[in-house]
């Protein structure tokens, strides 16, 4: 619970400084004079699986509120994961989303319309698509258009209660895991599924089409890239274009490889200390909080070392005992720390360290990114360590750097030098606009992009692309009238 930045009741109604999918519901509902009944929002850095407390007490809160009301919109990621219950020898929750979708089924009655707006690494199964009336996911990656997407789940919503008819579904899911730094909506091949998808929704028989690649570090049996499709009641419709768009996608499976530039992790920081740009982006992939990462596999940091990198600042080591000992030592004092290793000892070991502390901060209420809501609790100490031309951030809570302002309220100019190390995979858009260049490490971690590298344990097999020769083509699985 305590990871978690919570708002209940007309808190959530405030709206938030990022336009997020649930500022698009609150905005489009609003706007046509509908009465408001609001439950929870609550949302933590990915990583690992959410303790089965916390997601029965902000399930609770939502099926508190479900009675006597005429439909429900919901923003969901849509790729989170509980634990067993406590004191019972039963599984976790793999699919922890649709088990919410279910409930709130049950309590509602078939009767009352429920609309979706998701992530669009979401994982989608039938059960949850057969519980819900309408669902649309996030159409560009880097995410910029999550208020559009909640607004559109809006919409689908008012169209069922004003019109009085009920939509069509079609899902369809192909057995392919494919990291997001794989698919970029701006460059091909995800761009040209994507444009298929747009063309798909200028049909006025068509409500919404969306392509959910899915979280494929999740390690969960039923996975891949779904496509749903959403019409004003034509079922065969809506099925025979969610499979076209499927089996378009398994097509071309074989062309999704990293769009940006990317090299193994020595020959990406080779090739970002010799390059003629004054500033390179240099994303440390494998170890990507926003996907689930630990942020303290210090490897790529040593390889910086090795190479004698120089006007380098890297964002960011989780390690509260490192911010400790520089807070002990004081500004300006050196100090030898080992920092990261500690919790993620698989992909990497401590890196033993000795520099100069240049700043201590206990934390601030930051703003300023795209998707940073109020009410998140506050960073926490960071200090930043310098070391033969290297600024280390270290924290003491997981931080996803998504935006220079987090970088300069520290202080600290990205553009001032050569290059800036972030532990994420691809930039994202405020990163993307002061770019010069951007390479992605392939680099050791919970999200590593190869995932053929990786011990998948629980997947069904065969997916691609750890069995290459994997055939399949679509099935009707669900269409709802």
């Amino acid at each position: 619970m305590d990871d978690f930045y919570v708002r209940y009741g007309d808190e959530l109604l405030q709206g938030l400084p990022c336009r997020s999918s649930l500022d698009g519901i609150l905005d489009t509902l609003r706007a046509r004079g509908a009465g408001l009944v609001p439950t929870v929002a609550a949302g933590a850095m990915p990583g690992g699986v959410v303790e089965r407390r916390a997601y029965e007490t902000f399930k609770q809160a939502i099926l508190d509120q479900a009675h006597d009301v005429d439909g429900a919109c919901l923003y969901l990621h849509g790729a989170m994961r509980a634990s067993p219950e406590p004191g019972r020898r039963a599984e976790g929750l793999d699919y922890a989303d649709n088990d919410l979708v279910r409930d709130l089924r049950a309590r509602l009655g078939p009767g009352v319309p429920i609309t979706l707006a998701l992530d669009m690494h979401a994982n989608i199964v039938a059960e949850m698509v057969g519980n819900v009336d309408a669902m649309v996911a996030y159409h560009t990656a880097p995410h910029v258009d999550a208020y559009e997407t909640g607004g559109r789940a809006a919409e689908m919503l008012l169209w069922i209660l004003e019109g009085g008819k009920r939509p069509a579904m079609g899902f369809a899911k192909a057995p392919f895991l494919l990291p997001g730094e794989m698919a970029q909506t701006a460059l091909d091949p995800m761009a040209s599924m994507m444009a298929l998808v747009d063309e798909l929704e200028q049909r006025p028989e068509v409500l919404s089409a969306s392509l959910a690649n899915g979280h494929c570090w999740a390690d969960v049996p039923d996975i891949g890239v779904s496509a749903v499709v959403v019409t004003t009641g034509d079922a065969a419709l809506a099925q025979a274009e969610a499979d076209r768009l499927a089996a378009t996608f398994w097509q071309r499976r074989a062309e999704f490889g990293v769009s940006a530039e990317a090299y193994p992790m020595a020959e990406a920081v080779e090739k970002a200390r010799t390059a003629g740009e004054s500033t390179v982006f240099l994303s440390d992939s494998g170890d990507n909080p926003g996907a689930g990462g630990t942020t303290d596999v210090p490897e790529l940091l040593a390889e910086l070392f090795a190479q004698d990198a120089q006007s380098v600042v890297f964002a960011s080591i989780w390690d509260v005992e490192a911010v400790e000992a520089c807070a002990a030592a004081g500004v300006g004092q050196d100090v030898t720390v080992s920092i990261g290793g500690k919790l993620d000892t698989f992909h990497g070991t401590s890196l033993e360290v000795t520099g100069r502390v240049r700043l201590l901060t206990d934390g601030q209420d930051y703003k300023g990114g795209v998707r940073q809501p109020r009410g998140r609790a506050q960073t926490g100490p960071i200090a930043v360590l310098n070391m033969d031309g290297v600024d280390i951030i270290l924290s003491s809570t997981r931080l996803s750097f998504e935006d220079p302002a987090q970088l300069r309220c520290l202080g600290l100019e990205p553009l001032d030098y050569r290059i800036v190390v972030l532990k994420r995979g691809y930039l994202t858009a405020p990163f993307q606009a002061i770019s010069q260049r951007s390479i992605l490490a392939f680099s050791p971690g919970a999200t590593n992009c190869r995932v053929a590298d990786m011990a998948f344990r629980r997947v069904n097999r065969p997916i691609y692309p750890l069995d290459l020769d994997t055939t399949w083509t679509p099935i009707r699985i669900i269409g709802n009238e």
